[in-house]
């Protein structure tokens, strides 16, 4: 079954990498409708919110991720022209957001913003304006360790649910805050809704499950495992140890892809250029896409040899949601590249219910999943973003 699903992917069109953030949410905007088109409907839409160089610098701090995030989320959702709602994680983020869009808490005719849980997912007038005079939120020392440990919400307040919202995107939640995203889903799945989680880097969300304070390993199992990464770009940086001068060896790629084309392997060749070394119809774990990246390099076969070696590689090279060793993934739609019109939750005799259950189309969605996929292959530059 691997080898048709590899010829499947490989007849897809290769998307080019974006240039520029305005076209690399012209290309997020339309995998989302497509996959939507095709029913995948719980979604993941990842790619570095800020250059690369500003990232990196010392001097920035998470409140510019979040707020370019903010500033992101409601441009694309304003670009897919659905009723769209913004969720943040509480009243504190949804202040600062509200900040950051200059006091509106509708920046867009079709795109409104809301707190997840629905204790407070409208501010007052009078919050608006002391949102503007006095800034963030809870400081006090109680709401520092509450919002940290999660112990004023984890899993007690109810989420918000937006009526009139065709989508629902999801920014700048925790870990902690997934179970709460969970019962969204399970709320508003079943309408025909489509959830998007916008940025929330799942891969490290997926590592601190398990751990103490932190919800337990089956949310990948039952939930996350059923996100559909249709637009996804990540950056990595590595290094190689060599025997003879420079000794060491510093590399670093692109993990890319747009639905419904492949995942990409991009090797950066240096100057913003990046070259497409592989391409996979299943998502590469991070083990195996630093091994297509080092395979790609123009070393000697001796130094490659010397690199194959266990003590330099590591013993394990694939997470333990990756490696799913008891096979408790309900879904394999995270790591593949099909469409799936699935979604968390079991039938009777452990068989998978469909989700959501007939969902009705937007009559002219076809019309707005009408962007074109460019076919590029060989060298492409990324000017902007990595």
């Amino acid at each position: 079954a691997a080898a048709p699903a590899a010829t499947a992917a490989s007849a897809l069109p290769l998307a080019s990498p974006p240039e520029s953030f305005e076209f690399l949410l012209r290309q997020a905007v339309g995998a989302s409708l497509e996959a939507a088109c095709d029913g995948s409907k719980l979604q993941d839409v990842e790619f570095p919110p800020l250059p690369t160089s500003v990232l990196e610098d010392a001097s920035s701090s998470a409140y510019d991720v979040s707020d370019a995030n903010v500033r992101l989320a409601a441009r694309f959702a304003q670009a897919l022209g659905k009723r769209a709602a913004v969720l943040v994680p509480d009243k504190a983020e949804l202040e600062r957001a509200l900040r950051v869009l200059g006091g509106k808490q509708r920046p867009y005719a079709n795109v409104s913003v809301h707190s997840l849980t629905a204790g407070s997912s409208v501010l007052s007038s009078t919050d608006v304006v002391r949102v503007e005079k006095q800034g963030t939120g809870d400081n006090t020392v109680e709401g520092f360790f509450g919002r940290i440990f999660n112990i004023q919400r984890f899993g007690q307040q109810e989420v918000t649910v937006v009526e009139d919202a065709e989508v629902y995107i999801v920014i700048t939640a925790s870990c902690q805050e997934l179970p709460d995203v969970e019962r969204l889903w399970l709320k508003e799945g079943p309408k025909g809704k489509t959830l998007i989680l916008f940025n929330l880097k799942l891969d490290t969300q997926r590592g601190d499950l398990g751990l103490p304070a932190f919800p337990r390993k089956a949310l990948q199992h039952r939930f996350l495992s059923y996100v559909k990464p249709v637009y996804f770009l990540r950056s990595r940086s590595y290094s190689l140890s060599l025997r003879r001068p420079p000794f060491l060896l510093p590399f670093s790629g692109a993990l890319f892809r747009v639905y419904p084309g492949p995942f990409q392997c991009l090797l950066d060749t240096g100057k913003g250029r990046y070259r497409l070394v592989q391409t996979d119809a299943r998502r590469p774990a991070l083990g195996e896409f630093k091994e297509a990246l080092r395979q790609a390099l123009k070393v000697d076969q001796e130094e490659k040899g010397k690199a194959d070696d266990v003590l330099t590689r590591g013993y394990k090279t694939k997470t333990w949601f990756e490696e799913d060793a008891e096979k408790l993934d309900e879904s394999n739609a995270w790591i593949s590249w099909r469409a799936h019109a699935t979604g968390p939750g079991r039938a009777a005799a452990g068989t998978l219910k469909r989700w959501p259950p007939e969902s009705p189309m937007v009559d002219d969605i076809h019309s707005l999943c009408n962007i074109a996929i460019g076919r590029r292959r060989g060298t492409f530059e990324l000017k902007t973003l990595l």
